[in-house]
C-alpha cells in the first residue's frame, strides 16, 4: 500500500492586514501538515500549488520553507509539487520552490505536463503535474490533460497534480475546464486553486480539492465554520484510492455576522458561546456588517470592549442590497478574467496595465500605447 499526503493553496508569506500574526497563522497550518506527514509516516506528499502567496516571496517565507523542507528530508519524506498562479514567476525567473529541490522538493510541469516514476518498496506510483495555465496558456490546458491520460494509461498506480478551476467548484466564467475534460486514466486527481475541501470518490479516479490550509478571505468563513480545514491523507491500493480527511486544529477561528443596529451584540455573544471550544489557543477573527443607520462610533467602542476578539473594522451600509454571490472573487485579478474569460490574452494585458498603473501611470500609458501600437509620430 502507498500513503501520501494531499495538501494545497498554503499561501505561506501571506501578510493579510499587514500582519504578523496573521502571517505565522499560514506557517503555523503549514507545520501542522508536516507534523501529520511525519507522525503518519507517508511516503510522499503532493502539494497542488499556491505555495507561496507571490512568486518572490520574502526572505522570511522562504526561511520558513526551508525550515519545513528539512523536516522532510530528516525523516525521508519527498514532496511533489506544481506552480499554483501565485507561485508562477510574472516575468523570466526561476520559480521559488525550485531552489529546494537539493532536498526533495520536485517541482512538475512547469510548462506542459511532466511525470515521475516513484517506487515505495515494491510499489510503484506514476506522478504527473501540471502548473497553472490561465491566461495564453489556458488554450493548451485540455490538450495537457489529453496527454497526461495517454501517460497513465496503463499505471495501477497514479496521481495527477493540477491547479485550476473546475465548472461547479467556481463559477463558471473562472474555470478553465469541466468535469468531463479530466482524465479518466487515474487513480486520484489533487487539485488545487479553489479553498474550500471538495471530495468526489463514487468512481475512479478520486478527485478532491484539498483546499487552503489557512483562510484567504472572509469569502471561506461560511465553508470553514460548516468543514474546517484540513489536508487529505491518501492510501492507493491496487490502484483505488481512499481518502481520510485530517482536520487542522492550528487555523485561527474566523466567524461572519450581519445583524441590524439593535440585534449585533446578541449575535455576538451567542456565536462566542456556541463556538468558543473551536478558538483553542488563538484570538478568534469576527467580521461584522451592520445594516441600517446606526451611530459607529459607538459600535466601534462596543467592540473594543471584548478583549478576547479581534474584530475587523465594521462595514455598515445604511439598506441592505442583493447580491448574487460569486465565490471565488477574490481579486482584482479573478474580475478582471472573469469579464475576459473568452479572451486571455486581453486579460493578461489589462492584469499588467492594473499592476503596473498601481505604482506608475506614466509607465501605465506607455504600456498600454505599445500594445495599441501607439507611438509617437
Amino acid at each position: 500500500m502507498i500513503r501520501f499526503l494531499h495538501m494545497s493553496d498554503t499561501h505561506l508569506g501571506s501578510r493579510i492586514y499587514m500582519s504578523d500574526d496573521r502571517e505565522q497563522d499560514f506557517y503555523d497550518s503549514f507545520d501542522e501538515a508536516m507534523d501529520i506527514a511525519i507522525r503518519e509516516k507517508v511516503d510522499f506528499i503532493v502539494h497542488s500549488g499556491d505555495l507561496f502567496d507571490t512568486w518572490s516571496p520574502s526572505n522570511y517565507a522562504l526561511s520558513k520553507f526551508r525550515d519545513s523542507a528539512l523536516r522532510m528530508k530528516e525523516a525521508g519524506i519527498p514532496m511533489f509539487l506544481i506552480m499554483g498562479d501565485h507561485d508562477r514567476p510574472k516575468r523570466t525567473d526561476y520559480p521559488a520552490a525550485e531552489i529546494f529541490n537539493f532536498l526533495g522538493i520536485r517541482l512538475l510541469g512547469k510548462d506542459a505536463v511532466e511525470n515521475v516514476t516513484h517506487e515505495v518498496g515494491n510499489d510503484r506510483v506514476l506522478i504527473a503535474g501540471i502548473s497553472n495555465m490561465k491566461g495564453f496558456r489556458r488554450n493548451a490546458l485540455l490538450e495537457e490533460y489529453r496527454r497526461a491520460d495517454e501517460i497513465s494509461e496503463g499505471s495501477t498506480n497514479s496521481v495527477l497534480i493540477s491547479h485550476q478551476a473546475i465548472t461547479g467548484y467556481l463559477y463558471d466564467e473562472a474555470c478553465e475546464a469541466r468535469p468531463e475534460d479530466l482524465p479518466v486514466n487515474f487513480s486520484y486527481l489533487a487539485f488545487g486553486h479553489v479553498h474550500d475541501w471538495a471530495l468526489k470518490q463514487d468512481r475512479r479516479p478520486v478527485f478532491s480539492y484539498a483546499g487552503s490550509t489557512e483562510l484567504k478571505s472572509t469569502r471561506e468563513i461560511p465553508a470553514f465554520i460548516k468543514n474546517g480545514k484540513s489536508v487529505n491523507l491518501v492510501s492507493l491500493n491496487n490502484g483505488i484510492a481512499t481518502v481520510d480527511r485530517r482536520k487542522l486544529k492550528s487555523v485561527r477561528f474566523q466567524y461572519a455576522i450581519e445583524s441590524n443596529p439593535s440585534d449585533y451584540q446578541a449575535q455576538i455573544d451567542e456565536a462566542i458561546e456556541k463556538f468558543s471550544p473551536r478558538f483553542g489557543n488563538k484570538k478568534p477573527v469576527f467580521t461584522l456588517r451592520i445594516v441600517g443607520n446606526t451611530d459607529k462610533d459607538r459600535v466601534r467602542a462596543t467592540l473594543k470592549s471584548y478583549d478576547g476578539i479581534i474584530f475587523r473594522p465594521p462595514e455598515f451600509i445604511s439598506e441592505k442590497v442583493e447580491v448574487e454571490s460569486r465565490p471565488g472573487m477574490e481579486n482584482i485579478g479573478d474580475y478582471i478574467n472573469a469579464y475576459f474569460s473568452n479572451e486571455p490574452e486581453l486579460a493578461g494585458i489589462a492584469s499588467q496595465y492594473y499592476r503596473i498603473a498601481r505604482s506608475d501611470r506614466d509607465a501605465a500609458m506607455k504600456f498600454l500605447m505599445e500594445k495599441l501600437g501607439v507611438g509617437d509620430q
